[in-house]
């Protein structure tokens, strides 16, 4: 075998050591394999031109290695990352993969890979990022950047693989740290696509060396290196060059062809057989290369390759004979695209590429082989209690008995919200379902009701249906003939029929669920009474969703009582905490809080929150983050704009983690949290891209959660009016009249309410009462005072516009009487200097019986005029209060002060370095705040209200 050099093995074992200096949260959510330096297994041609290139990267903040696979940049980086010791360099390697997409693990890759080698240096931050009440990312970025500004070392983070990072957050928070890079730090990036970032800027500012697969590709001089050095075989010089040109400089095709070389074979020849695209060169040179190996050789690499990683006791389960430890060294020396993952040589991996070429190679030869594989992997995971794996290869093995026998087993803890399952594998899970013949299904009600609770949140009504159909049949028919066959049925009720009533109750309780979130509540509501007549006093599980049920048919349905779904909610709450069922009733007390923003009930969902959050007050209690969302929305209605964004992006990163088969929904909804907030900041681009991952998250979800009628409709259309758009708002109302509507009567009263706003934007304020006579009168009726104080200052809005003063006041004062006792604000502040006008109008009045404390901290808190505005104001003569626009952002103000000076939207791009695209919607959005419609107008508008210094016009 091989030997890593001493300095490479000193600095992987220096890697294994510092790893336990690292908090033990965090050491078991980080893979230690990550941060090692690949380790050649063979020997390396020497390219100084390209290591003249890294070096000359040095220079550079970030180095982008962009290019196909195969093309050694890898192996390249791995090289020049251990020539750059002797530099006093410090290298922090990781090894992305597709998990590595939530941003709060990413970024804890990239500490560690810090910390792992100055620990008393990056100690500090790592313990603050895994803090439950840890800061946003932005301030652990921060943080970041003033210690690397205060080091005395140089570092160097290569990231690999880092086309699998496909989330914008994370491409966001490496350009911000790009923005703002000391010179301690360089960025080495190797991917296979480039990442979604603004690259012609970082080029402009020749922030970027970029190494491009033309680059990478092996010249005349290295293929004869490549051939004499590595395999041992002296060609011809116009061999060399034929090579070269037919293979394009494709390193890894070098590689096959060499291994493929027999002794006086011709290369030529062979790469004439093997003409075609990439692809076919890759699987044709593997077959030869497979060809040339002992047949035991051959046969562990065909029946290991369905592994996505190795280790000897998994490829002896697979292979059912022992060996496989020296095999895999053997192949490790041989130099077979075999990359080993420790220092102790314990686990490895095979290059994606001939992973891949090995896989469909055992497809074409041996078919039926594959499905015994997978399913002798599937025992070895179920007996390291690696259930997730072991599920997927029983799919992948077709072994649906097996398959449903794994599920079954962990039934009752889906049942208690207690399987740990990330949203990739649950959507897998969900394709292999499918699979599952329907007679199997049928005969296995446990089965069938563990699968429904698992892919509740992603499977369609149709199918969820179906099993149902199936289980209640199933389970009804058993019960009968137990039931029966008691001549006299004796006391306590025998097991076997308890546990018959038990999944029977469960079944009812899930089409319960369905029900209510369609139109008839009264229906689900009798559902949910004859599940608890047969679920056993035990079975917390079902029962939590029983409750969860009836407080979500109470509050969404005809049934239209949000003071009894909330008590329920607290009672629920009370019980599991009672009974010890702590993740249960944070849970239940952040749906609870959820139902308490339409009651208006601002200050009782405080309290609640801050009862949750002592329950979850545990190390990795993930599921606080649930109630924390509600948190950051009372927040931002009480004006604290800054608390509630802080607030926001933990509860993200906590529901992130959280693996119930439920936490889609409260994935979502955070991110629709978030676009309420951002709407409430005038940061208008994060508010689209919050609503893009909403949407994004939804559309892996089962249509009807219904999940926008509790916020998003609304906001989605005032987002949509913000950004100047209102053509695509008025045709979503118009489309939505010309269809028959679907969901809960609360989904259709949301709808209503955006129609309204839609209305008011169109100046039709006839039409917009209209649609908010019905709206607030079901409000009121369910007591969700919440959304009557919504609907009052909508109709306020409304009747001013109508002339109707009178009547707007009216209106906005029990508005005013319904919100100040819970502290209301942005719901006012929000509609702007229509508004304004109308609470001072209210103010005036109501001051003639005494003092107006919560009238003026209102008024205070909308966006106050500028001297210059106010000068303004007094030479036209304006006594009462300006109407001022609806504020604008930095950056918007950032941009309108450009162009005062007549800057193109080009300049304006060059000098904020944002993208044209990204001025453009700047611009449009302060063309709608301001009421105008070209630059002239804007810059007159914004000298009136004193948005502009003298010294910018």
């Amino acid at each position: 075998m091989n030997k890593m050099d001493r300095k490479t093995e000193i600095l992987v074992i220096q890697a294994e050591e510092a790893m336990t200096s690292i908090p033990t949260v965090l050491q078991n959510q980080l893979l230690a394999t990550k941060f090692f330096v690949p380790v050649a297994s063979g020997p390396l041609i020497c390219r100084p031109r390209l290591a003249g290139l890294l070096n000359e990267s040095l220079k550079h903040p970030l180095t982008l290695v962009s290019a196909p696979a195969g093309f050694g940049k890898t192996t390249l980086a791995a090289s020049w990352a251990q020539s750059l010791a002797a530099k006093q360099l410090q290298v922090a390697w990781i090894s992305l993969d597709e998990e590595d997409n939530d941003p709060r693990l990413f970024w804890s890759y990239v500490i560690t890979a810090l910390h792992i080698h100055r620990p008393e240096r990056f100690s500090s931050l790592l313990a603050v990022l895994q803090s439950s009440q840890g800061p946003p990312l932005k301030y652990i970025l921060m943080a970041l950047i003033n210690l690397l500004a205060e080091s005395t070392e140089q570092f160097v983070l290569i990231l690999d693989d880092y086309q699998t990072i496909i989330k914008q957050e994370i491409h966001s928070t490496i350009v911000y740290l790009l923005e703002h890079l000391p010179p301690q730090l360089r960025i080495f990036m190797l991917t296979r696509a480039d990442p979604s970032w603004p690259l012609s800027q970082l080029r402009a500012r020749q922030q970027v060396l970029e190494v491009r697969a033309s680059q990478l590709r092996c010249t005349v001089e290295e293929t004869k290196a490549f051939f004499k050095e590595v395999i041992g075989i002296q060609l011809p010089n116009q061999v060399i060059q034929k090579v070269t040109a037919q293979t394009e400089g494709w390193l890894v095709g070098l590689q096959l062809l060499g291994l493929s070389l027999p002794e006086r074979a011709d290369p030529l020849k062979l790469l004439e057989e093997a003409s075609g695209n990439q692809r076919y060169i890759l699987d044709y040179l593997t077959e030869e290369v497979l060809q040339q190996q002992a047949q035991e050789v051959q046969m562990f690499l065909l029946s290991t390759c369905i592994l996505e990683r190795l280790t000897a006791s998994l490829c002896d389960a697979v292979m059912q004979q022992r060996g496989s430890q020296q095999m895999l060294e053997r192949l490790e020396q041989a130099n077979l695209f075999v990359v080993s993952l420790d220092s102790k040589r314990e686990w490895y991996r095979y290059h994606a590429l001939f992973a891949e070429a090995l896989l469909y190679r055992l497809e074409q030869a041996y078919g039926d082989l594959v499905l015994t594989l997978h399913h002798r992997a599937s025992l070895w995971y179920a007996e390291h209690n690696q259930t997730t794996r072991a599920i997927l290869h029983a799919f992948r093995a077709h072994q649906w008995e097996w398959a449903t026998d794994l599920i079954e087993m962990k039934s009752i803890a889906l049942n208690a919200f207690t399987w740990g399952v990330s949203k990739q594998n649950l959507l897998l899970l969900r394709d292999w379902l499918h699979q599952i013949p329907v007679e199997m299904v049928y005969a296995r009600p446990r089965f069938c009701l563990a699968c429904i609770w698992m892919v509740l949140t992603i499977i369609p009504q149709t199918i969820l249906e179906t099993w149902l159909n199936a289980a209640e049949t199933m389970l009804t028919a058993q019960l009968m003939t137990q039931i029966h066959e008691e001549n006299a049925p004796p006391m306590p009720i025998p097991q076997a029929r308890q546990e018959l009533e038990n999944m029977l109750g469960e079944a009812i309780t899930y089409r319960a669920f369905l029900q209510c979130h369609m139109r008839d509540g009264e229906a689900a509501l009798a559902l949910c009474q004859r599940a608890q007549g047969l679920l056993s006093a035990d079975n917390f599980g079902a029962r939590t969703h029983i409750a969860v049920t009836q407080i979500l048919a109470s509050y969404l349905s005809s049934v239209n009582n949000a003071a009894a779904a909330v008590q329920m909610g607290l009672e629920a709450g009370s019980l599991n905490q009672a009974a010890g069922h702590m993740d249960q009733a944070i849970s239940l007390m952040g749906l609870t809080a959820k139902l308490m923003v339409g009651t208006g009930q601002l200050c009782k969902i405080e309290q609640l929150i801050q009862q949750a959050i002592r329950l979850g007050s545990k190390p990795g209690a993930f599921t606080v983050g649930w109630p924390m969302v509600w948190q950051a929305e009372v927040l931002r209605e009480w004006n604290q704009l800054d608390a509630a964004l802080s607030c926001i992006e933990e509860a993200i990163k906590l529901c992130e983690q959280i693996k119930w088969s439920i936490s889609l929904v409260y994935l979502q909804t955070s991110y629709a949290i978030l676009l309420r907030i951002c709407l409430s900041r005038g940061d208008y681009d994060r508010a689209c891209s919050a609503l893009q991952e909403f949407e994004h998250i939804g559309r892996s979800m089962s249509q009807f959660w219904g999940a926008y009628s509790f916020f998003t409709t609304i906001d989605q259309v005032r987002l949509w009016l913000a950004c100047g758009e209102l053509e695509r708002a008025t045709h979503w109302a118009e489309k939505l009249d010309e269809e028959e509507r679907q969901g809960t009567p609360f989904a259709r009263e949301r709808e209503e309410v955006a129609c309204a706003r839609v209305f008011l934007a169109k100046d039709q304020p006839a039409l917009a009462l209209e649609r908010l006579k019905s709206a607030l009168q079901r409000a009121a009726t369910g007591q969700r005072w919440g959304h009557v104080i919504e609907i009052l200052i909508l109709q306020a809005l409304a009747q001013q516009r109508h002339h109707e003063e009178m009547l707007a006041l009216s209106a906005l004062s029990e508005a005013v009487r319904l919100a100040e006792p819970e502290g209301y604000i942005r719901s006012f502040v929000e509609e702007g200097a229509p508004m304004a006008s109308l609470l001072a109008m209210l103010r005036e009045e109501q001051r003639k019986a005494g003092p107006t404390p919560y009238l003026d901290t209102l008024l205070a808190a909308f966006p106050q005029p500028s001297k210059a505005h106010e000068r303004h104001s007094r030479q036209l003569g304006h006594t009462t209060i300006p109407l001022l626009p609806e504020s604008l952002s930095e950056r918007e103000l950032e941009v309108l002060r450009l162009l005062a000076y007549g800057a193109s939207n080009q300049e304006v791009a060059q000098q904020l370095v944002i993208a044209v695209d990204t001025v453009k919607r700047h611009v449009s959005h302060i063309f709608a705040k301001l009421g105008v419609q070209n630059r002239v107008q804007a810059v007159r508008r914004a000298q009136e209200y004193g948005l502009l210094d003298e010294k910018s016009t």
